[in-house]
């Protein structure tokens, strides 16, 4: 999602103010004068959700390193990419800060339409033991399993899952693929994990199928199956 650009953050993108934030992620014991909020344990909804997934760019990322508990996991599962420092957050979210329409990185729009979630007893996911036997090359399970087993025994107290649709509007290419001027729309959800408030587990799964065939990447697939008569004799 919009994290996938924190691998092009160099010096050269960031003021001189948020180069400092940078180096005192990277050295807490240095003086930064940054306050990292402190968002408070009160149950989680579908304003907090609508909350988190704009705070990148209404709010800084300053503001949205306070949402993560200290140890935590971001994932998107569609690029198989994954955050777990503070360090790489910031980097994720900075480059959106007050970014205006002329934005290399694009301008983008999220809205959540849906969201569910509760409190519960302090727990942690329940995982298996190992891949069953043959079914899986070595290298492809840990390729997939690694991923969904990292930060499964941090404890939550509370959990959401929340639906929402982005819309993005492109400046350049997107990772190799041409888009700029191009305006895309998908759909996403988000499933997030807290402890006292704070993030512990976040992951992301978006419609990258919906993107590409607006990008001219693939074509739009054969959907004569919405129209097949057979199926009404089949069910």
């Amino acid at each position: 999602m919009h994290f996938l650009y924190a691998a092009h953050v160099t010096d050269e993108h960031l003021t001189p103010d948020q180069q400092r934030v940078l180096r005192g992620i990277r050295s807490p014991t240095m003086a930064t004068g940054v306050d990292t909020p402190s968002h408070n344990s009160r149950a989680k909804d579908f304003n907090s959700a609508q909350d988190w997934v704009t705070a990148f760019f209404d709010k800084g990322a300053e503001e949205v390193l306070g949402y993560y508990a200290d140890d935590f996991v971001w994932e998107d599962i569609e690029f198989m990419q994954t955050i777990t420092t503070k360090e790489d957050l910031y980097k994720a979210f900075v480059v959106f800060n007050n970014s205006g329409p002329d934005s290399p990185f694009g301008v983008h729009k999220f809205e959540v339409l849906s969201y569910d979630g509760d409190r519960c007893p302090r727990q942690h996911a329940q995982t298996r033991k190992g891949p069953t036997p043959g079914e899986f090359p070595e290298d492809v399970y840990r390729r997939y399993a690694d991923n969904i087993f990292l930060g499964a025994d941090f404890e939550y107290d509370e959990w959401g899952y929340m639906q929402w649709i982005w819309k993005a509007t492109h400046n350049e290419d997107f990772f190799g693929i041409p888009a700029a001027g191009k305006t895309t729309y998908t759909r996403g959800t988000t499933t997030q994990f807290y402890r006292d408030g704070k993030i512990v587990r976040c992951r992301t799964h978006w419609n990258f199928r919906e993107f590409a065939m607006q990008l001219g990447v693939i074509p739009n697939p054969d959907e004569a199956w919405r129209n097949n008569p057979g199926l009404g004799e089949q069910a």
